[in-house]
């Protein structure tokens, strides 16, 4: 076995903890710190604990009391904290490994689980589709909306985005919306254009295109920039209670993939930080959250947002505590990837016309005077950016607010950023900046918005292991409701860096692909680094948060392409079990 260490609380210093090898040393420091007995109150014992300490070591087991581990080391060290209270867990050699973390995900989202579910897992055409809503509009009264959510063109049978002209004739009386599974594409019928203010002379917003027929007239299909104008403001809102309901629902499904913290990508409403704090309130809140303001959303500021009120109200990233915090400050740069909008340097290689290049959300003006903005009022920068083009113009936002105020260190990162080049990813590495990256969105994409959309560039998508070896701290995340928020479909993608659907054989850049144990490291300790919070979670270490997932095998004894199915069978936060399919 590799070298085990015990380490108390107390002997902690700047570069790192020293190791303790005797249990009374331990028990003192447990007296010191508050606890009245020593017996540990659950162990594990007999696994493949993956550590993700700073030497990436395995052991057998682990100790826990209160919400803090307290030791870590062989079964045979771990069984003297065994008290007649103790819970013993036996591994039985399966994996018990840090509490993933998720980096980017819309919570906020979590409401729109009761819309039709129109995801390529359930429907294979749009004729599949209209059945659908035509069995919901049975049961819907003539003029409210019937919403859906996770349409995905490329892999549907007809390859395109459902238009007016397809939904009309089912749904002539009710207003129809689609939301694309990326979420920055949506579709409508007329009823629905109608309701949300689109006329057939309707002019495209600033940053937001409308698909149009050859007479120029809006078909449906809609991006970007379209949500702020016409979407968000003209659907059903949503409550105070509907997110209540919707988290409480949200922290059950990260539970049962072993997600123990999560962070929000996009707090626009008091009703969406409210919820948090009465979930927590009734003893409902079962995941860490750290929550992301999202002030611009569109082109601007919105100076009616509530995350332009908590930025001008002087709070911070890092404001909260462990369990409710706030996290970065965000705006999105550029389209998206699914809709092939996401700015590029070069057009896009299945562009038909050979000139299309994406497009931008705000103009690099908006960028460097958020950045600075946030920078100098103590806020952690999120950029949402998407291709080659838009990381240019979010790095150099980033670069401008970091020269004017060198002396803020706030680990500044980048939202999604799927095609890069080498350039890009010296200066990303130069200036220090953490790569949130997504990659179930990834294996999601499939071939037709990496190979076909980039061509020859398509190298240089989702460059892990070239950005990792230049010094890129990466983390990772779902962006559910975009992709699954199963971390084992992320870590399979990160080894293997097979497309969906995966019967296709489709391989994005395997020369890109990392170990098991880099992967790990990015759903755990990169994702507690990505918001300073690597002192108290992330790894299994004496005296760090016990949030802990174990898993139904031992992932680093099976083959890869196994790996997309293993499940959690246990998972623990604040020392508490919240999700376990059996009694191990």
């Amino acid at each position: 076995m590799r070298c085990i260490s015990r380490r108390s609380f107390l002997e902690k210093s700047g570069t790192g903890m020293v190791a303790v090898t005797a249990i009374p040393a331990l028990k003192t420091a447990a007296q010191v710190i508050g606890i009245s007995s020593f017996d540990a109150d659950v162990v594990f014992i007999d696994g493949r604990i993956i550590t993700v300490n700073g030497h990436d070591e395995i052991v057998e087991a682990l100790a826990i009391k209160g919400n803090r581990i307290i030791a870590v080391g062989s079964t045979p060290e771990i069984k003297p904290l065994i008290g007649s209270q103790t819970r013993i867990i036996n591994l039985k050699g399966r994996t018990a490994m840090p509490g993933f973390i998720e980096n980017h995900i819309h919570m906020t989202n979590s409401p729109q689980r009761t819309w039709i579910n129109i995801r390529p897992e359930i429907v294979s055409s749009i004729s599949d589709i209209k059945d659908l809503v035509s069995d919901r509009i049975k049961i819907t009264p003539k003029g409210e909306w019937i919403l859906a959510w996770g349409y995905h063109p490329e892999r549907l049978k007809e390859g395109r985005h459902p238009t007016r002209h397809d939904l009309d004739p089912v749904s002539p009386n009710n207003p129809v919306a689609f939301k694309h599974r990326e979420g920055m594409s949506w579709t409508f019928n007329t009823k629905g254009l109608r309701k949300i203010g689109v006329q057939d002379d309707t002019p495209d917003p600033p940053g937001g295109p409308l698909q149009r027929d050859n007479q120029g007239v809006p078909l449906g299909p809609m991006f970007d920039n379209a949500r702020a104008v016409f979407i968000q403001p003209n659907l059903p809102q949503t409550s105070e209670n509907d997110f209540l309901e919707g988290y409480r629902w949200m922290c059950g499904e990260l539970n049962r993939h072993g997600i123990t913290s999560a962070y929000e990508a996009g707090i626009r409403k008091p009703e969406q930080v409210i919820a948090w704090r009465k979930l927590r309130k009734e003893g409902g809140q079962t995941v860490r959250v750290n929550l992301g303001p999202y002030p611009i959303y569109g082109s601007d500021w919105n100076p009616n947002s509530a995350a332009t009120k908590i930025y001008e109200a002087g709070l911070y990233s890092g404001f909260g505590d462990e369990w409710i915090k706030m996290g970065s400050l965000t705006y999105g740069v550029d389209g998206g990837i699914f809709g092939q909008t996401m700015a590029l340097f070069e057009p896009y290689s299945n562009d038909p016309s050979g000139q299309y290049r994406g497009s931008f959300r705000v103009t690099p003006k908006v960028a460097d005077d958020f950045s600075l903005a946030a920078h100098t009022r103590g806020w952690q920068i999120s950029a949402v950016c998407h291709g080659d083009k838009g990381i240019s113009l979010a790095l150099d936002a980033i670069e401008k607010a970091q020269l004017a105020h060198p002396n803020i260190n706030l680990r500044h990162r980048l939202e999604h950023s799927y095609l890069w080049n080498p350039e890009l990813i010296k200066r990303a590495a130069d200036l220090g900046v953490i790569w949130n990256t997504q990659l179930p969105v990834m294996a999601a994409a499939g071939r037709w918005a990496t190979i076909e959309a980039w061509g020859d560039r398509a190298q240089y998508g989702f460059p892990v292991r070239s950005a990792m070896e230049a010094g890129i701290v990466i983390s990772g995340g779902s962006d559910w409701t975009v992709a699954t928020l199963d971390p084992m479909v992320g870590v399979h993608a990160l080894v293997t860096r097979k497309l969906e659907p995966l019967e296709d054989g489709d391989v994005l850049n395997p020369e890109q692909a990392v170990s098991v144990l880099d992967a790990i490291r990015m759903y755990t300790y990169n994702g507690a680094y990505t918001v300073s919070e690597e002192a108290y979670k992330g790894s299994l270490e004496d005296g760090k948060l016990a949030d802990i997932a174990v898993l139904s095998d031992d992932i680093l004894g099976i083959p890869p392409d196994q790996i997309r199915d293993l499940k959690v069978i246990l998972t623990m936060v604040d020392g508490k079990v919240v999700y376990e399919t059996e009694n191990i």
